[in-house]
């Protein structure tokens, strides 16, 4: 994706302030991980295992209980835990491309399959405050835990033949990426209140200049 201009600014914890999840696919959201990905310093929102934990329960992927054992699991095996970090970032990253490819069908499948022989049998469903999703039935301290319902849903989403209707979001400088469900097909922005407004702002701001 071609870079466009430097944006700067401090982001607080996912703790703080909670993801705006407005891809419509958990691996959408996941991929949208990176504020400003189309700027050439975008701010990665991952920034510890922690960060993709909090994350992970925020979007229905992981249950409160099970985010409590990893935050454990994670401090006694820190640098398990790092790689486990770059691990996902490679994935997300993959994803990314795989989602920007047209078609969807000309980005190399097999970074995506090498976590789907690695997943575990979706055998039960889960509640969350997300709604309902598969759950992962591996061990409590397994840090590839908050991917599993990740790679399922990226999975999901491409043999459903619905990353046909993946978009960007027209403010290349944001990068975000979402599954338009709109009935026209004509959906522009990630998110209406923020890259809409903010468009809608400048065009005011230029117009009434020029006058």
């Amino acid at each position: 994706m071609e870079a466009h201009e430097s944006v700067t600014a401090p982001y607080p914890s996912y703790r703080v302030a909670r993801p705006k999840l407005v891809g419509g696919a958990l691996c959408l959201d996941f991929v949208n991980t990176v504020e400003w990905r189309g700027a050439t310093d975008r701010a990665e929102r991952l920034t510890n295992y922690g960060e993709l934990l909090t994350w992970a329960e925020a979007a229905g992927a992981l249950h409160r209980t099970a985010r409590i054992r990893l935050e454990a699991a994670a401090k006694a095996r820190p640098d398990a835990a790092a790689r486990q970090l770059a691990a996902v970032i490679e994935l997300r990253e993959t994803l990314a491309a795989l989602f920007s490819a047209d078609p969807p069908r000309a980005a190399p499948l097999d970074p995506l399959n090498d976590w789907l022989e690695r997943a575990p049998e979706r055998r039960r469903i889960a509640a969350s405050a997300a709604g309902y999703g598969w759950a992962a039935a591996r061990a409590d301290d397994d840090l590839a835990l908050p991917l599993w319902p990740v790679v399922w849903s990226a999975a999901d989403l491409l043999v459903s033949g619905g990353a046909a209707r993946v978009r960007a979001c027209t403010d290349r400088r944001c990068g975000w990426i979402f599954l338009d469900a709109s009935r026209s097909r004509r959906r522009r922005w990630c998110s209406m209140e923020a890259c809409g407004n903010r468009a809608k702002a400048r065009r005011h701001y230029r117009k009434h200049r020029a006058a």
